[in-house]
């Protein structure tokens, strides 16, 4: 500052000094105060009458306790101050909370035992500091916590630079251990060379994230792990750090493998389910395609499975079906494919070698003869038997909708010929589907359109020869085919279930139109065994006859075997209900089941139909008049009458009276008529015409 008076040096100087940032005082050798600038004053809020050069400095330090910035013994600060200036050395000391603020004090000598102290206030500092420790902390806290390894390795020697405690868990060594060593000074030889070999391949992918799967350690543990390696870069982007995070994921592959075998496979039986025989059928055309493979879809059905389930309970019907896939295994070779679809249904996909339609045949006849066989489940004797649709690939069908569709009509049709059979795909049985769709739709219209009608054929005493009743008989008059055959009809009605609502309206009918009878005139109503599974069947007939007030020891219900083929013990119980209120239980078609007496002992039924097939041959065959003679005596022993049905000579009345069978039906008594064309129907309900229809 040459030219510049000393006076005005001075003034600059000590201008510099008072706008400095920290604070600044100034002793001689004889502890007495020479400078101190105007931020030491403001900083332990001292002001410049109280601090004047030639203070001492154990007043200077006084005054700061009286102005609560200092604290502690002063006479301690004084000698530790002398020993700081005495050492020579500019030293450094953190000064306790200043008015809540810390200051960090420095002390250089300056010769001849003055000195110099400057006060910083670092206050912004100390707790950015303290903040990123407290920030380190927290994020060490979070990491050690994190549910897997993480490994952080210097990119360049590969050293461990940071684990969390899982990483200690899983490397087997504790953090001191690892922290600033590499894996070959830890871990033997090979799993070292297999872990730089990772690392390396991690830091020469292009890929941001290197995923890597493993058993822990050894090919033979049980524990499976999942790597994720990630390489942090420099701005510059040259690889600084590789990151690896490992989890356990045994649990998680664990439940992944079985949802995918649940997915794939049925739940009771372990066996392969429909999504894995549509892969396989797939796979199958696949190689049909290639290499001209053909192959085999089999459906199978177990026949009367729901009366096992009905009658003996599901956990038995259930046990059946592990006892089916069971026998199913171990009837097909190797190559052969078998899964359940659901319910009592199964399907085969076999290959063969040779003649395509004589494997299939040989192995249908394998699995019947198997199935044949008594099954013993919780201790009950269980019989079943299978129906099966066949279908043939190429022949049948080149795709898998195709070949399922060709089997499961197949299959339908060998379940309409009697079950316990095969049956092998035919295209005419696409057809029947298609048309037993439109007659389905048919059903459907003709109830909401009121096509069906109530025909009456009636009943005669075979001794005096006049009508005493007379059985509903369904007609449907189609607007465009005209009259249809119930046994084109009812087939479909029961399986489709429309016989319910049809049968209820044909049930409410002839009660209804019975009323105009003579009081003595029953109505006999059949009743599908469809209604005794799926309708209400007591609470429908109950309201048929308050409704139509007709007395209930006019309605006959006619039943056939096969209602007890189910759930014996809750038809009998339904049947019990309907004689309940009053109403006569009639077996129909009797002699053409296999256990019709043992039906007799369980229920006692009012009257036994006498089958037509008996009564036809009547006079030609001795046996079929042995038959019908038995039928009658047995009926009399168990205070039952009987009818006979489809009398169409005067001989077959004759013989069938001689034979003592009480009542008669058939086209020589009269055909079935609309209710208003009965020669016994009145109008008013009034005295019968005893002349025949």
């Amino acid at each position: 500052m040459s030219g510049v008076p000393p006076h005005e040096q001075n003034s600059h100087l000590l201008m510099a000094l008072d706008n400095m940032r920290q604070g600044l005082t100034m002793f001689d050798a004889s502890e007495r105060l020479i400078f101190c600038n105007a931020q030491f004053l403001r900083m332990h809020e001292l002001s410049p009458d109280q601090v004047q050069p030639g203070c001492t400095l154990r007043e200077v330090l006084e005054l700061r306790v009286r102005s609560a910035t200092l604290f502690g013994d002063v006479d301690h600060i004084v000698e530790r101050t002398r020993q700081r200036v005495a050492s020579g050395k500019i030293t450094r000391t953190l000064d306790e909370w200043v008015n809540g603020r810390v200051v960090a004090i420095e002390v250089a000598p300056i010769g001849d035992g003055a000195w110099v102290t400057t006060h910083d206030d670092i206050t912004e500092h100390v707790e950015a500091v303290d903040q990123l420790r407290r920030t380190k902390n927290f994020l060490d806290t979070i990491i050690d916590h994190v549910p897997a390894t993480i490994i952080v390795k210097d990119a360049a020697s590969f050293r461990y630079v940071l684990v969390n405690k899982n990483g200690e868990e899983y490397l087997g060594h504790a953090k001191d251990q690892l922290i600033g060593r590499t894996a070959d000074e830890i871990f033997p030889a090979a799993v070292a060379a297999k872990v730089a070999e990772q690392d390396r391949h991690a830091l020469a992918s292009p890929e941001r994230l290197v995923y890597q799967s493993a058993p822990l350690h050894d090919p033979d543990s049980r524990i499976l792990i999942q790597g994720r390696k990630c390489v942090v870069r420099s701005p510059g982007s040259a690889p600084e750090y590789l990151l690896s995070i490992i989890e356990d994921v045994t649990e998680r592959t664990r439940t992944a493998e079985r949802l995918s075998f649940q997915a794939r496979h049925d739940a009771l039986t372990g066996l392969p389910n429909r999504v894995q025989l549509t892969e396989r059928i797939d796979d199958a055309l696949s190689r049909l395609k290639r290499r001209g493979e053909h192959f085999t879809v089999m459906l199978l059905d177990l026949d009367r499975f729901k009366s096992v389930n009905d009658s003996l309970g599901h956990p038995i019907g259930d046990g059946l079906l592990n006892a089916v896939a069971q026998r199913l295994r171990a009837s097909l070779p190797e190559t052969d494919f078998v899964a359940r679809l659901g319910g009592d249904e199964f399907a085969i996909l076999q290959t063969f070698e040779g003649d395509q339609r004589e494997a299939a045949v040989a192995l249908s006849n394998r699995i019947l003869d198997v199935f044949s066989a008594t099954y013993d489940v919780g201790g009950h004797q269980v019989v079943t038997g299978t129906s099966i649709g066949i279908a043939f690939a190429p022949e049948h069908g080149t795709d898998v909708d195709q070949l399922m569709k060709g089997a499961d009509l197949a299959l339908y049709r060998a379940k309409s010929r009697g079950r316990n059979q095969f049956c092998v795909f035919e295209p005419a049985m696409e057809t029947e589907a298609h048309s037993r769709h439109a007659l389905e739709i048919d059903l459907r219209n003709a109830l909401k359109h009121a096509e069906f009608e109530v025909h009456y054929q009636p009943v005669f005493d075979t001794v005096m020869e006049t009508p005493c009743g007379a059985e509903a008989l369904l007609r449907w008059r189609h607007p465009q085919k005209g009259l249809v055959s119930p046994a084109e009809f009812i087939p479909v009605a029961e399986e489709t279930g429309l016989i319910i609502p049809v049968g209820e309206w044909v049930l409410r009918t002839a009660c209804r139109e019975a009323t105009n009878w003579s009081s003595h005139m029953k109505v006999a109503v059949n009743v599908s065994p469809v209604q005794f599974r799926k309708g209400d069947l007591v609470d429908t007939v109950a309201r048929a006859l308050v409704d139509s007030n007709l007395p209930p020891e006019r309605l006959e219900l006619e039943i056939t075997e096969s209602v007890l083929l189910h759930n014996n013990e809750e038809n009998l119980a339904i049947m019990s209900a309907l004689k309940s209120l009053g109403v006569s239980i009639v077996l129909d078609d009797f002699g053409t089941g296999y256990s019709s007496l043992s039906y007799l002992k369980m229920f006692p039924f009012d009257k036994i139909k006498i089958d037509r097939s008996f009564v036809t041959e009547l006079s030609e065959r001795p046996d079929c008049a042995a038959i019908v003679c038995a039928i009658v005596n047995l009926a009399r022993i168990l205070n039952m009458v009987t009818t006979a049905e489809g009398i169409e000579t005067r001989e077959q009345l004759l013989l069938l009276r001689a034979a003592g069978c009480s009542f008669a039906q058939g086209y020589l008594l009269g055909r079935p008529v609309r209710g208003t064309e009965l020669a016994f129907y009145t109008p008013t309900g009034g005295a019968c015409d005893h002349a025949a229809a």
